[in-house]
């Protein structure tokens, strides 16, 4: 039985129909062929609950646009608070919001611009006791945690394997000036296989650079790997170009839309995203897009 928490925060939906239909009205003529289609796709995304756990660059500004896009419930988890270093790309990331959780300094946001939207806060973040009352209930789940994170990760992950109402999850990393698309389902190879990590296991040189190769398969050329180690290794800080997660956040709301509405299966020429152990990418230096259909590393020990 799943564990809840009554004293958890949230702000409940003030739903107002007519405010409802006229915000995501411009929306709408992307969604069918007759008014009665696009209607019935807007209604949809109306009754899904979407999961955010991180909600740094990509994660809070996805969940702004969730909310804009007019989906009924969010639940957001992040156990981290506003620092400098995170002004350079973070909604709601600003002088006056130093030291406030980043969860529930984003629930606020979105509450204001879209206050039709019931949203859960989680400013434990995702951890072995919450994972299951995070997933539950929610039908998409975007892991945009910490990089270093591992074992709560992993207790993200199977929760939502277990969950009935799971369909799948996207994890969405900017690196260098692309992004890739990691999508996992029930069916797909575990987070777990794909790391080769336990998750109790120090963050060493050799773990770090694991994690690193797992959500960088095509190493940008530049910088030197050196200088990259430097960053990841030495410093333990991922580095990111503040003008790519607006990137990744397209990306991500983008595909995740086309599956929740089913206009993927509609739109002539859709390509499906593969499933781990493949990936698909974008990388707007070189301008080249391209899916990885298979497993990209040959590394097989487990660290």
């Amino acid at each position: 039985m799943i564990q809840k928490n009554p004293n958890r925060q949230r702000y409940t939906a003030n739903f107002q129909e007519a405010f409802y239909w006229e915000r995501v009205n411009r929306s709408l003529g992307w969604l069918g062929q007759t008014d009665e289609e696009q209607r019935q796709r807007q209604a949809k995304l109306r009754e899904l609950t979407v999961g955010i756990a991180g909600c740094g660059g990509i994660g809070g500004m996805v969940a702004s646009r969730l909310g804009r896009l007019g989906i009924g419930r969010i639940k957001l988890a992040d156990p981290d608070s506003f620092d400098i270093s995170n002004i350079n790309r973070q909604v709601g990331a600003s002088p006056a919001n130093l030291n406030r959780n980043k969860a529930e300094v984003v629930a606020q946001f979105v509450n204001d611009v879209t206050p039709d939207v019931d949203i859960e806060i989680f400013p434990e973040g995702i951890t072995p006791e919450s994972s299951e009352e995070f997933v539950d209930g929610c039908t998409f789940i975007l892991d945009q945690m910490d990089f270093y994170e591992i074992k709560n990760r992993y207790a993200l992950h199977r929760a939502f394997r277990q969950s009935p109402t799971f369909e799948f999850a996207l994890k969405v990393p900017t690196v260098g000036h692309g992004t890739y698309i990691f999508k996992y389902t029930k069916d797909s190879m575990t987070i777990e296989k794909v790391y080769g990590v336990h998750e109790n296991t120090a963050l060493s040189p050799a773990v770090i650079r694991r994690l690193m190769e797992r959500i960088m398969p095509e190493i940008p050329p530049f910088p030197s790997r050196e200088t990259l180690d430097h960053w990841f290794i030495d410093l333990k800080r991922m580095p990111i170009f503040a003008a790519c997660p607006p990137l990744a956040e397209g990306v991500l709301l983008e595909r995740l839309a086309l599956e929740m509405t089913g206009l993927s299966e509609l739109i002539p020429g859709f390509t499906p995203i593969p499933v781990q152990p493949g990936y698909a990418m974008f990388d707007t230096a070189s301008w080249t897009a391209h899916i990885h259909s298979g497993c990209w590393w040959h590394d097989n020990n487990v660290l």
